[in-house]
């Protein structure tokens, strides 16, 4: 499986435990403090404090899946039809999702590898999560993405009936 641009394109990533917490935590803070004026929108961005990028990820897809990745790089990837490879990547994964999905008795899941053309242009998708941890006193518990958190979310949709067993 290869991916476009670099190994060092910023992916940054939360756990839903960390969100969950921060949600509660910030609207016990807005309300409880001097922070809570009419009309003053307060707005946190979460990310994990790992510097998280595409090859971090990687690292957990091949130990997890056994799959094979790499990156094209830059240059070809400047080069490649975001639109042709979009549609070419979905042609290629939506088939054997739906089979996987069949062949494990899974009539309705949320998830899908289907891919919208933006999610393929080079967009680092990396957030500073500190400014929530300065002003209100949250803490992460999930700080950084790990292989055991990864296995812990696909037995969690396993247990959902949204991911295949297989």
């Amino acid at each position: 499986m290869n991916f476009l641009w670099s190994s060092d394109l910023k992916i940054n990533t939360v756990h839903v435990h960390d969100v969950i917490r921060a949600v509660w935590h910030t609207a016990n803070w807005y309300v409880s403090s001097d922070n809570s004026q009419p009309g003053t929108p307060v707005i946190f961005n979460l990310a994990d404090q790992n510097n998280t990028d595409q090859e971090a990820i990687c690292t957990h897809i091949r130990t997890i899946f056994g799959i094979k990745t790499g990156f094209v790089g830059d240059a070809l990837s400047e080069f490649s039809k975001i639109e042709e490879a979009t549609e070419d990547t979905n042609d290629m994964h939506m088939g054997p999702w739906a089979e996987l999905l069949k062949m494990n008795q899974i009539k309705n899941s949320p998830l899908t590898p289907f891919l919208d053309k933006e999610l393929l242009c080079k967009n680092a998708l990396s957030l500073d999560g500190t400014k929530i941890t300065v002003s209100t006193g949250f803490t992460y518990e999930h700080p950084q993405l790990t292989e055991d958190s990864l296995r812990e979310i696909i037995t969690d949709f396993q247990e959902m009936n949204i991911w295949p067993r297989d």
